[in-house]
């Protein structure tokens, strides 16, 4: 980066998998951004400070004031870099921003705030990293009323109301067609090229009757055996049935006309809106990224308009 002195204060998301990491100035706007593949489970007892310092060096300005650095996602878990107790919903921006926990930190430039999550008491239930998807969504859309589909290994559908998370649903859709696509027999018949009918087909049956959905699962691997050409299978039925078990299970829960925003990207965020408009129900789509960002500022401001001294 050519002018680290510009950089204000730094935004983290810190996921299983990767992280993310954007440089950000005095309005908010982001001038650098860097990723990398050390999430949550590539890290060792002890590294997240070694890794965080490694990204960020070349952002560091000049001057020895010290940089704040928000981060939201699983590093605030109990296996993370420090936990972060979840708060309880219903919840708003700011309580989340107030639940923030410091790492101690060896680098003498860097100030650290992780993040909390969110957890429900009643039909017990967590979320870590989408609650800051959630703040970015509000603040874009205060007057909000309605539900929110984040889909991914495990999907949340969070209930929105009057700038709070009132409650929320997660469903292990993503993860249980990683382990049937991969580790189970229908891993034999997960060769097909993808079927946008297919899908469709396989939506429209998990409605009509949720209950079987174990029966139809080992009939996508019987269809192949039998010669049957006429049933459709591969990775388009299963997602199908899995996605549509989701839904199935949410449509009873809205009303015509219900508000539903998804945030995600590329193909799944797709397959959702399609899942959705089988059943009569349009989305708004907004991207993931940008809703993280927007919850981290959000995050930010409060946290500098409460801990002054530290930024």
């Amino acid at each position: 980066m050519d002018q680290p002195d510009k950089i204000c204060w730094i935004a983290v998301d810190w996921g299983t998998s990767n992280l993310r990491l954007w440089a950000m100035d005095q309005n908010n706007a982001v001038l650098d951004r860097r990723e990398s593949g050390q999430g949550l489970n590539k890290i060792s007892d002890g590294g997240f400070e070694a890794v965080l310092t490694e990204l960020v060096s070349g952002w560091l300005p000049k001057s020895n004031a010290k940089i704040p650095v928000v981060i939201c996602g699983m590093a605030g878990a109990k296996q993370g870099w420090r936990e972060a107790p979840y708060c309880t919903v219903p919840v708003r921006p700011d309580e989340l921003a107030a639940g923030a926990v410091s790492p101690p930190v060896d680098h003498a430039r860097l100030s650290v705030f992780i993040l909390p999550g969110a957890k429900q008491v009643e039909d017990p239930d967590v979320m870590r990293g989408e609650e800051t998807q959630l703040v970015g969504f509000m603040a874009d859309m205060p007057d909000y009323d309605g539900w929110v589909c984040l889909p991914g290994t495990h999907s949340k559908w969070a209930r929105v109301q009057n700038g709070a998370i009132l409650s929320f649903r997660t469903y292990m859709s993503g993860e249980v067609y990683g382990l049937l696509a991969q580790n189970s027999i229908l891993r034999h018949s997960m060769a097909d090229d993808w079927n946008d009918d297919f899908f469709r087909d396989a939506i429209l049956k998990a409605a009509g009757q949720p209950g079987d959905f174990l029966h139809r699962l080992f009939g996508i691997r019987a269809a192949g055996l039998v010669g049957n050409a006429t049933l459709p299978g591969g990775p388009a039925t299963l997602s199908g049935y899995v996605i549509g078990v989701e839904i199935a299970d949410m449509v009873p829960r809205l009303t015509p006309g219900s508000a539903i925003a998804l945030i995600g990207d590329g193909k799944l965020a797709v397959l959702y809106e399609t899942a959705l408009a089988c059943h009569g129900h349009s989305a708004r789509l907004i991207n993931a990224e940008t809703a993280t960002l927007g919850g981290l500022c959000r995050a930010y401001t409060v946290l500098a308009a409460s801990l002054s001294p530290d930024f």
